[in-house]
């Protein structure tokens, strides 16, 4: 069943051609390009030549030292960037000490209240208890460093996205120029970014906070003004009869009616605010994030657990208490001001409580330590399935199978191909995607990486972000579309989805250490672990929302399930299967650092050295070039869902 003609058959009929002349046509300019580009670097040589270097490395580690020999005395140090590192450091600091006078009862009774007052008793008791597991586990100091964090970070990303979100929302100019601005954002990896902070303002807390800052807006500012504009023209018209001014349509009309966005973009901005404190954790900023961190450098299961699974706790609590449901009876209980105040009212008598009966700190008896029992299962585990696994043989026989046959072939491909061939194919694939212009963009991607003189570690790096996309979607199409086609399924996997969500993309280092040794095989799977829900939800998402009458109509015609699901719902879902593609190429890419901790290599592992090592042009080139990389993939795959739409199109 055919839904509609594609736009290259239809100018093929306007000409009399047949789509194939259609096809060859516009394979002209392509074929060209490619031969010209080989021609071009045929002459070159095969390998990137010496005189295309931009410089980067030695002029950035110049401008860095620069910056220490005068981070104390130039005004755009002693005037900017330190009276903003200070303003961040003593709201950080002042956070904390708030968190620690409230005690741990006053910070439990402050998140049942918060969940109560969003999703009722359950909700509630559902956050206090799943937050009080970084208590029992021994790490409730270290969780309120990374809250203190969290919570500043928040508070100054939404004072930055809901205004730019309003704006971007009432004025078309504005949002165009938000959504060029907020995709750049949105395919940086925190680590590209976090190393030019660092330079800017040095380490702890404010480049943690700006970083995080930077990561977190983006949603704000989307969902915002996904609100503004969602509002329905009559409301305003009403507004405006009744002699409403500007000021007064947005606060009384605009921002009421577009509460439901704006509150989903609040708990995004927590939601991400709160991964990438914990990612920030690497510049010394203290809390869980670094005992993983140090775990993982140690390869130490145990000791990356326990915090590891009280970050877990933590995201999961702060996911509940932001998105619960509320009631009606809860609503008419009280009213706003008068909830609000009945809830701080008790957390601070219950805090005023426990400093009478002298509770500073959590219980030590109430304390378990589960960094023995950890060591002890990872040590079973890799006694057991390591080797002698019947049939498999083992992780560490499909590690080697997965390295050998997998992940070197493709590297290997790569890496012996000439330069301009990557070039050339990477032009052609862009052309056919989206034109010319897209050519353009991904060709000087691809030389601006050449110039960073990281083309090798490139291409290991572009190797694995195909391998895992690939596997990642294999693996995501059969469970999305059998979520899609059964209701059991959806909410079976729902609570597992959200919680999966939620995690701190590090901390899916912890359990992978279980099966496997470092090197490339456990940041590869962790990565694909990391990738596999967003693509999840939305495949289902995309074939749930397939409407019915076509679907009826090929039914009528005899289709069986198979056939229903491959010749109409999976067509007509395709911009969902390509935006799934996409979400997780990128994905992939916020993991590449991070996964260059268990030695997975390539330009996470360049960046890993400029923040650790102080090799700050190292680091900058490596950054620049995952930014490149991340553009070039992000581009051609949005441009595939688009073809989507334009194919569908002359049919509506």
């Amino acid at each position: 069943m055919t839904v509609a003609a594609a736009p290259l058959d239809s100018v093929a009929e306007a000409r009399g051609d047949s789509p194939a002349a259609a096809w060859a046509r516009r394979l002209v300019v392509p074929v060209f390009t490619i031969a010209a580009i080989v021609a071009v670097g045929y002459a070159i040589g095969h390998d990137v030549p010496t005189w295309l270097d931009a410089h980067v490395k030695p002029e950035i580690d110049k401008a860095y030292r620069w910056t220490v020999l005068n981070n104390d005395k130039h005004w755009i140090f002693t005037g900017f960037f330190t009276p903003i590192g200070d303003a961040i450091q003593w709201s950080t600091d002042h956070m904390l000490s708030l968190l620690r006078i409230l005690r741990w009862p006053g910070v439990l009774a402050l998140t049942a209240v918060v969940g109560y007052r969003t999703g009722g008793l359950r909700t509630a008791l559902t956050g206090a208890i799943v937050l009080s597991g970084c208590g029992f586990l021994g790490f409730w100091d270290h969780t309120m460093i990374t809250l203190a964090l969290m919570l500043v970070s928040v508070v100054v990303s939404l004072l930055i996205g809901i205004p730019l979100g309003i704006w971007s929302g009432l004025s078309p100019q504005a949002e165009k120029v938000m959504r060029s601005i907020l995709d750049t954002a949105q395919v940086m990896p925190t680590y590209v970014y976090l190393l030019p902070i660092i330079v800017a303002f040095g380490i702890k807390s404010p480049a943690a906070v700006i970083a995080t800052v930077i990561y977190a807006v983006p949603p704000a500012v989307r969902l915002t003004s996904l609100g503004i504009r969602s509002v329905a023209g009559t409301n305003v018209e009403v507004g405006e009869s009744f002699g409403c001014t500007p000021r007064q349509l947005l606060l009384k009309v605009r921002l009421p009616l577009a509460r439901r966005p704006i509150l989903l973009g609040v708990n995004q901005v927590i939601m991400m605010a709160f991964g990438v404190v914990v990612i920030a954790a690497v510049v010394g900023t203290g809390g869980a994030g670094q005992d993983v961190l140090d775990g993982l450098a140690k390869i130490d299961v145990g000791k990356a657990f326990g915090p590891g699974l009280a970050l877990v706790f933590a995201a999961i609590a702060i996911d509940r208490v932001t998105t619960g449901q509320r009631g009606r009876d809860h609503r008419r209980r009280f009213g706003p001001w008068t909830g609000a105040a009945i809830g701080l009212g008790a957390v601070v008598a219950i805090a005023l409580i426990a400093k009478v009966i002298g509770t500073d700190h959590f219980p030590e008896s109430w304390k378990v330590d589960v960094s023995g029992w950890a060591n002890s299962v990872a040590d079973w585990v890799q006694r057991n399935f390591r080797k002698g696994v019947p049939i498999v043989g083992g992780t560490a026989s499909f590690s080697d199978f997965f390295v050998i046959h997998i992940l070197d072939p493709v590297r290997d491909l790569l890496q012996d191909a000439a330069w301009y061939i990557v070039i050339a194919v990477v032009a052609v694939i862009a052309w056919l995607s989206a034109g010319w212009r897209l050519a353009t963009v991904c060709t000087l991607c691809m030389i601006g990486i050449a110039s960073l003189r990281v083309w090798d570690l490139a291409m290991e790096t572009l190797s694995q972000i195909l391998i895992i996309t690939v596997i990642a979607i294999a693996l995501a199409i059969p469970i999305g579309v059998w979520a899609a086609r059964s209701d059991l399924v959806e909410r079976i996997l729902r609570p597992l989805l959200d919680a999966a969500q939620v995690l701190p993309a590090f901390v899916y280092l912890v359990p992978v250490l279980f099966l496997f040794n470092i090197g490339r095989v456990p940041g590869v799977i962790a990565t694909i672990i990391y990738a596999l829900p967003p693509a999840i939800r939305l495949l289902s998402l995309g074939l749930r929302e397939v409407p019915w009458a076509p679907r009826e109509a090929a039914i009528s015609f005899g289709a069986t399930p198979r056939q229903e699901l491959l010749k109409v719902q999976i067509p007509l879902a395709l911009r969902s299967v390509m935006l799934a593609v996409n979400q997780v190429i990128i994905m992939v890419l916020a993991m590449l650092v991070i996964g260059a901790l268990l030695g997975a290599g390539g330009l996470g592992l360049e960046t890993i050295y400029g923040v650790r090592k102080k090799e700050v042009g190292r680091g900058f080139a490596g950054g620049i070039a995952i930014v490149l990389l991340a553009i070039m993939l992000d581009r051609i795959t949005q441009a595939w869902g688009h073809r989507d739409r334009a194919r569908r199109r002359p049919a509506q």
